[in-house]
């Protein structure tokens, strides 16, 4: 028996093989079971990705704030005035339309894999920011889920929206790492405020690690101890029926798409016909940047009707 040729799941078969290429069936085990995982830099990016993301999130702190910043001192607001800014931390918004890297990185190999793993092929970005995090006080972890619940509070047992950071400074419990419940996303609901910080352990991960976790896991951070920043970029995708929390879809430009795969396109909604103006919907969107894997499926489909009407 051969696993990842079944035709009854040829639309899962591509991201099972997808995974057992990177060596990422731990991880995988690894998100079920608990609701997060850590990979490892080398199997993330090359160290030359790694300083290039890294030294434009700290070129965009200082665009940003007009002051300079540095990884070994802490930083300051500044100029900067987006929305929230709490003791020791603020967060860049929008940074996929700030640099071409970042269009790299929302289709790096392992965060495509296990994001697509846990949406099941549904996933559109929904933001990509940097949290920037130096020296301050915190009251309590800030426990939550990133999953938006139901009417009566409950939140599906699927990941509606899926995580991950990408480490670019060490994560320890001083350096202000984050903080998971394991295997709370299996109790389907939010936390309770004070809830489960008893229980909650620090994710320590090197530079140059992915964090990635299920939308319904209890996270929140462990206060920063420590001088100097803690830097991450933050991946945070939806299901393709839930409003982002960033403009893409009419935003990007066509620059931008032909420079990407299909993927790309796909992840920032310009395969979606909704919200249309007074010409109605465009259904070209999502035939002009369809998988191949779809078109394979369209293409049989067709020719079997063809057959039939002959």
């Amino acid at each position: 028996m051969e696993f990842g040729k079944f035709k009854s799941t040829e639309a899962l078969n591509q991201t099972y093989n997808r995974i057992r290429g990177l060596g990422l069936e731990e991880n995988i085990c690894e998100l079920d079971t608990y609701g997060f995982t850590v990979v490892p830099p080398d199997k993330v990016a090359d160290k030359a990705f790694f300083e290039r993301i890294r030294s434009t999130v700290l070129r965009l702190c200082t665009e940003r704030t007009g002051i300079e910043f540095d990884l070994d001192q802490n930083g300051a607001f500044g100029e900067y005035k987006a929305q929230p800014q709490s003791d020791g931390q603020f967060l860049l918004f929008y940074l996929l339309m700030a640099d071409r890297v970042f269009e790299e990185w929302i289709l790096n190999p392992t965060l495509y894999a296990l994001i697509d793993y846990l949406m099941r092929g549904q996933q559109q970005l929904s933001s990509l920011t940097s949290f920037v995090k130096w020296k301050g006080d915190r009251d309590s972890l800030g426990l939550h889920s990133d999953s938006p619940p139901d009417r009566d509070g409950h939140l599906p047992a699927c990941s509606d929206v899926a995580n991950a950071a990408y480490c670019l400074t060490d994560y320890t419990l001083d350096n202000g790492a984050i903080a998971m419940v394991p295997g709370s996303h299996l109790y389907c609901r939010q936390p309770q405020p004070g809830e489960a910080e008893s229980r909650a352990v620090p994710v320590e991960a090197e530079a140059g690690s992915l964090i990635a976790w299920h939308g319904n896991i209890w996270h929140g951070a462990f206060p920063k101890k420590t001088d100097g920043l803690r830097l991450n970029v933050t991946s945070y995708h939806c299901h393709r029926r839930l409003k982002t929390q960033e403009a893409y879809q009419w935003r990007v430009t066509q620059e931008m798409l032909n420079r990407n795969p299909p993927e790309f396109a796909r992840l920032v909604g310009a395969d979606d016909h909704m919200g249309w103006d007074e010409n109605g919907p465009d259904y070209a969107r999502g035939v002009r940047y369809m998988s191949d894997d779809v078109k394979k499926r369209f293409a049989a489909a067709r020719a079997k009707q063809a057959k039939k009407a002959a």
